[in-house]
């Protein structure tokens, strides 16, 4: 299976979730991963709406690591979007549902076909276009709008053609309160044009938003988190974005177990 492929080779990277194993029932696939205790980032904003700017550069930083780590094995997420961000005990990020996942592509060796969140899918995928890992960059545009401003960018509602037009036609939207160095990383992650995208054309480490950012310590998880789950569920038990609903779907089995995982 392509997804228990993909997270093998992910497994060593501290900021995508680790499957420790997979089963099967008679009609449903069980994998069995690390517990992240945090909820996720959709359900946070959900709740809190717009994050505190340092959340939100702490965040990124974490993210921009796991999907550079994926994208050094020419593996591209395109499933980047809120409720795929998960927080473990500590704070720390971990990306999650790697089942879109593709790995053997890079700038050379494209690929085609949608993903799916329409809302988060970068332009050349909308336009049918064969495309690389500078879908991710845009989809963590779209995920950064959403912790600064608590808002998409572009149209937001139901209506697809609407939703097309918006993101491969129109410049994003921005509310006038936002940060100037959030908003410029912004426009440099929602480029239209792939090649010329924030992640792409530069290292987005070097942008001015992440200046507080020291990335050797950060790599290592040695960065304090700006917000504690395991913590702040000792003192306050009314939070909201932790209760788990997670539907249940039949899927043709198989069976893994990791040499790593301790019984």
């Amino acid at each position: 299976m392509r997804e228990q492929r993909i997270l093998l080779k992910a497994q060593d990277c501290p900021f995508i979730c680790h499957l420790y194993a997979a089963q099967q029932s008679a009609d449903r696939v069980y994998f069995i991963t690390e517990y992240l205790l945090g909820g996720s980032l959709g359900a946070m904003i959900k709740i809190c709406g717009s994050l505190d700017i340092n959340h939100v550069r702490f965040y990124t930083a974490e993210i921009a690591c796991g999907l550079q780590f994926l994208h050094q094995r020419s593996i591209v997420h395109r499933d980047i979007k809120p409720d795929n961000i998960m927080l473990d005990r500590s704070g720390h990020i971990r990306l999650i549902d790697l089942g879109l996942a593709q790995d053997g592509v890079t700038s050379s060796n494209k690929i085609s076909g949608v993903t799916d969140k329409l809302q988060f899918m970068a332009p050349e995928v909308l336009l049918e276009e064969d495309y690389d890992t500078a879908v991710d960059w845009w989809s963590l545009g779209i995920v950064v709008s959403w912790m600064a401003a608590g808002q998409s960018p572009f149209y937001y509602g139901s209506i697809r053609r609407k939703v097309i037009k918006d993101i491969t036609r129109k410049e994003p939207k921005f509310p006038p309160w936002l940060d100037a160095d959030v908003k410029h990383l912004l426009e440099r992650l929602l480029c239209k044009k792939p090649e010329e995208r924030l992640g792409v054309y530069r290292n987005i480490r070097g942008h001015n938003f992440f200046d507080t950012i020291d990335w050797e310590v950060l790599e290592l998880k040695r960065s304090r988190p700006p917000f504690k789950p395991f913590r702040e569920i000792l003192e306050n038990r009314d939070m909201l974005w932790l209760e788990d609903k997670t539907p249940l779907h039949p899927m043709d089995g198989f069976s893994y177990t990791s040499p790593s995982w301790t019984r």
